[in-house]
């Protein structure tokens, strides 16, 4: 690729990302610093008891927040609806005192962090606050374009073998993080997730470049061997575009952002618009669900993450009563036994 053509691509994706934050600019706050108080100090909302779960971060005690009228809330963003009575003091009394506690302690130490709480301040930080992200934007662009360049004409096999890459991607992402990262034995992987697990729910969570970079060029290269060179370059933009909306995505629903569909009623979009938002707002909001059950209900469970239904096709999706009467049951056990 020509040094025209790489700073051209830079130019573009500059653009792109400040035409992106502008379009989000202006998102209010309120909503976020609510989610985030509830977030932080473990609050899962489950439609199946109709509760607000109360799980302490950094303790196993549960408290039931019974007199909120929560039966609708089927997400964690939900709280959001009920934010008026919360906060004028209408919460249970209950475990209350404990639950303030642990939340203000909690919702102090997010503080420590800049964690973007607006889509603007988000795309901001992870493409243009963080190198490895835009070296991988500009690593697929610079794999379209040899590709372009190539005499080989477009067919249906690339498209079949791109399609693959993406698919092959999610199993991946899924069997490593849960037979590796959470794994029997201890190594260097497992150590680091671990120190994931043990930061305040809500922070900034996007991988070193090194890893970035040296585990798409490992994946470049091993296809580079087995593959013809065209076909090598359509699996490594597949590969590459779903490891990069892994790393987004994953990055997003640890941030304080409100869901797209919220920004699409605020900014008064048109139809389509909307309807493009509130599909990307539901895959947001069952990727965060899921993901801060992991981290705050039981990591043995909800593994998944760009495609939260692989916990269904693998059986890591339980029911969330269930869990909590199981892992009652097992402290019983352990205090009885001692």
């Amino acid at each position: 690729m020509s040094l025209t053509a790489a700073i051209a691509l830079c130019l573009i994706y500059l653009t792109l990302v400040a035409t992106l934050a502008e379009a989000f600019s202006g998102a209010n706050h309120r909503h976020a610093s609510i989610i985030t108080r509830f977030c932080d100090s473990g609050i899962i909302v489950s439609s199946n008891t109709g509760l607000f779960q109360a799980v302490e971060s950094r303790g196993s005690r549960v408290a039931s927040m019974e007199s909120m009228d929560v039966n609708k809330c089927e997400s964690v963003t939900s709280i959001v609806s009920h934010v008026d009575d919360i906060e004028m003091g209408s919460a249970p009394t209950n475990g209350s005192a404990s639950t303030k506690a642990t939340t203000t302690q909690v919702s102090s130490e997010s503080n420590e962090e800049n964690v973007p709480s607006t889509w603007s301040a988000a795309l901001r930080r992870f493409f243009v606050g963080d190198i490895g992200p835009p070296m991988v934007v500009l690593a697929i662009s610079g794999f379209v374009v040899a590709r372009l360049r190539l005499p080989v004409p477009f067919s249906i096999a690339e498209l079949a073998l791109f399609s693959c890459a993406i698919v092959f991607w999610w199993v991946q992402e899924y069997v490593l993080h849960r037979f590796l990262l959470h794994s029997l034995f201890d190594w260097l992987g497992k150590s680091i997730h671990h120190n994931h697990h043990t930061k305040n729910y809500f922070h900034v969570s996007i991988d070193p470049p090194e890893l970035i970079l040296g585990w798409l060029f490992a994946a470049h290269f091993f296809m580079r061997w087995t593959l013809p060179y065209h076909l090598c370059l359509i699996a490594t933009v597949g590969y590459a575009l779903a490891g990069l909306g892994y790393e987004w995505s994953h990055y997003i629903v640890h941030t304080k952002v409100k869901p797209p569909s919220q920004l699409a009623d605020a900014a008064s979009s048109p139809v389509s618009s909307s309807a493009i938002l509130s599909a990307l707002s539901g895959l947001f909001l069952k990727m965060r669900d899921n993901h801060i059950r992991h981290h705050r209900i039981d990591d043995r469970y909800w593994y998944a993450f760009s495609v939260p239904a692989m916990d269904d096709y693998f059986y890591t999706n339980p029911n969330i009563r269930e869990v909590r009467r199981v892992s009652k049951q097992q402290k019983g056990e352990q205090s009885s036994s001692s």
